[in-house]
C-alpha cells in the first residue's frame, strides 16, 4: 500500500472509528485500525472491539492498493500532531513489518499487523428494518437518554438503551433502576413496519452520538440483535445487541394527576447552586445528594437539609401541599434534557405514587421518570 493524504482528511474520520476499538484489552489485534485502499480511489478505517465494528471512508491518491492493520492510538496521536496542510504519504514497509509515514522532512515507522488476522464482523442473514431520519434528531434524542444508561451494572440489560420501532415511530428508552428517560421521534410509515425492540450498548450508544453530531440523514437498520448507523459518506457503525429483556418501561411511567409549571432555567439554574451547598449532615453516602422537592399552589421549594434552600414561581394544579425528596443529579440531568425543547418544565405526580416525572410544557417528550431517595 502507498497512498498520499491530508492530515485535513484523515485525522477526523480516523479519530471517530478508533473509538470502537479496544485499547486497553489483552488481545493487541482489537487495538488496531485496519487501513485497507479501494478501488474508487478511498482509504477504508475499520475499527473493531468483536461488539461493534466502525467503518470510514476518506479519498486519498492511490499509488499502490494494500491493507494493513496498525495501532490505532499510535496513529491517532501521530496524524494529529502532524503539521496542517502538509501532505501525507503512507506506505507499508513489508520487509520491516512497519508502516511508514513522511510528511514534509519528518519520516516515522509504526510496527504493523496481519490483515488477514483482523476480526470480521457483518449482520447475521435475517430481515432487518430500516428508518431515514436527520443524524441531529437521532442525535437528540440519544442525549436525552445518555445520563439514564446504567453503567456496569449486573443487570446487563441496563448498560445500554433500548430502541424500538412501533406503529408510532420510535422511542429511545433508558434507565438505571433510579431514574427512566424516553425520547420519540414519529416516523412516517411507522404503522406499516414489524415491531422491533433492540438494546444498544452504551459504548455504542456513545461513539453513535459522536458520528450523528456530524449532520446530514442516517439510515438507522435494527435486527433482531444487531443495530447498523450508516450515514451519507460512507461511515457505518454496527453493534451487537445486550442480551436479556429490557424492563417493561411503559408500565414504569406512574399515572400523574397533578402537574406543576416552573421556568426551565431557574429550576436548573436552582438545582446548581444547591449542588454547591452540599448537606455535611447527612449520615449515609446516598443521603449526600439528597434535595426537598415540595409544591404548593404558587411555589415551589427546594431545600437541602441546612446547607440551601431555594424558592420558585410556579404554578400547581392542587391546592394541596407536596413534599418528597429525590437525588439531586438526577432532577439536574432531567432538567438538562427539557431545557433544550422548552422554558418551561412540567413536573408530573400523584399523592398515591412517590415516582415523579418531568418533562417539556406542551410536549409528551422527552420523558423523564424520577424515583424518590429513601432512607
Amino acid at each position: 500500500m502507498q497512498i498520499t493524504t491530508t492530515k485535513e482528511s484523515l485525522a477526523s474520520p480516523l479519530a471517530l472509528v478508533a473509538g470502537a476499538a479496544d485499547t486497553r484489552g489483552t488481545v493487541p489485534m482489537l487495538g488496531t485500525v485496519l487501513l485497507k485502499t479501494t478501488d474508487a480511489g478511498k482509504l477504508s478505517m475499520i475499527c473493531s472491539d468483536t461488539g461493534m465494528l466502525a467503518k470510514a471512508l476518506t479519498p486519498v491518491e492511490v499509488k499502490q492498493g494494500g491493507e494493513i492493520a496498525v495501532d490505532v492510538r499510535r496513529i491517532n496521536e501521530l496524524v494529529r500532531a502532524l503539521p496542517e496542510k502538509q501532505p501525507i504519504e503512507i506506505s507499508i514497509e513489508a520487509d520491516k513489518g512497519t508502516l511508514l509515514v513522511k510528511s514534509g522532512r519528518s519520516r516515522f515507522r509504526l510496527p504493523t499487523l496481519a490483515a488477514s488476522d483482523y476480526p470480521r464482523m457483518s449482520p447475521a442473514k435475517e430481515e432487518r428494518i430500516s428508518i431515514t431520519m436527520s443524524a441531529r434528531r437521532l442525535a437528540d434524542m440519544i442525549a436525552d437518554v445518555t445520563p439514564s444508561i446504567a453503567d456496569a451494572d449486573v443487570r446487563v440489560f441496563l448498560n445500554g438503551a433500548l430502541f424500538t420501532l412501533d406503529n408510532v415511530g420510535l422511542f429511545i428508552v433508558s434507565t438505571d433502576g433510579h431514574r427512566m428517560t424516553v425520547s420519540h421521534e414519529p416516523i412516517a410509515g411507522s404503522d406499516t413496519l414489524v415491531p422491533r425492540n433492540v438494546i444498544v450498548p452504551r459504548k455504542t450508544v456513545l461513539l453513535a452520538k459522536k458520528l450523528l453530531g456530524q449532520g446530514g440523514n442516517v439510515t438507522l437498520t435494527l435486527g433482531t440483535k444487531n443495530v447498523q448507523f450508516t450515514f451519507e459518506d460512507g461511515t457505518v457503525l454496527f453493534g451487537n445487541s445486550v442480551d436479556g429483556q429490557f424492563p417493561a418501561w411503559k408500565n414504569v411511567i406512574p399515572a400523574s394527576t397533578e402537574r406543576v409549571t416552573v421556568s426551565a432555567d431557574r429550576l436548573a439554574a436552582s438545582l446548581t447552586m444547591l449542588a454547591a451547598a452540599p448537606d455535611d449532615k447527612a449520615k449515609q453516602d446516598v443521603m449526600k445528594h439528597k434535595v426537598e422537592i415540595s409544591f404548593t399552589k404558587a411555589t415551589t421549594t427546594l431545600r437541602r437539609g441546612e446547607a440551601g434552600l431555594c424558592e420558585l414561581d410556579s404554578a400547581s394544579s392542587s391546592d394541596t401541599p407536596y413534599e418528597l425528596a429525590f437525588n439531586i443529579n438526577y432532577l439536574s440531568d432531567a432538567v438538562a434534557t427539557i431545557r433544550s425543547t422548552s422554558e418551561e418544565a412540567v413536573i408530573g405526580y400523584s399523592p398515591a405514587a412517590t415516582a415523579i416525572t418531568m418533562r417539556p410544557k406542551d410536549k409528551d417528550y422527552p420523558l423523564t421518570v424520577v424515583m424518590p431517595l429513601r432512607a
